[in-house]
């Protein structure tokens, strides 16, 4: 399985995403054309929804994806703007959210958060569950099995979506 790119079904059901989200998304690969389309369908169903969006939700991506980006561009052009660190952060949250969901689907879902940590520029608030970072916190993984390494960097792996989830189910953004 490859980590990207994410489906709209699972970013749809966790953290809401502005038309700036979507757009970083896009332009650094980790979601398709059709997430931009299938959220400006669904905000049309709901019944808010400006000019934009309603183009944008009538694009067909076999022949028209070309036409995605400048319409996503355009509707980032009247958003209000948003710190991109939170924006990067954001995304960090999301595909290791969704790299947990599918660990069984991985041969070493470690080894692909390793991969992460370096796309992602390597993040401090994620280097208690790669595996070559020493522990910050007193642990000593000599004196332990490698299970029980590994079940510690599962657990802060675990720890950090909580947080991360709480921390951006709370902000209000819309």
């Amino acid at each position: 399985m490859n980590l990207y790119p994410i489906p709209f079904d699972f970013i749809d059901k966790g953290i809401y995403l502005s038309w700036r989200d979507v757009e970083w998304g896009c332009e650094n690969g980790i979601i398709g054309l059709e997430v931009p389309v299938k959220k400006a369908e669904k905000k049309v169903v709901a019944g808010g929804y400006t000019d934009l969006e309603l183009e944008l939700s009538f694009v067909m991506l076999e022949k028209d994806s070309a036409n995605v980006l400048p319409l996503l561009e355009s509707l980032c052009s009247t958003c209000k703007g948003s710190d991109s660190s939170i924006v990067r952060r954001k995304w960090l949250f999301i595909v290791l959210n969704w790299l947990w969901s599918n660990c069984n689907k991985f041969n070493d879902p470690l080894g692909e958060v390793e991969s992460i940590y370096s796309e992602f520029d390597y993040p401090v608030e994620i280097e208690g569950f790669v595996k070559y970072m020493p522990p910050a916190d007193g642990y000593d993984p000599s004196v332990h099995t490698q299970q029980e390494n590994i079940s510690r960097l599962m657990n802060n792996w675990r720890g950090y979506l909580e947080r991360e989830f709480d921390y951006f189910s709370n902000r209000c953004e819309f």
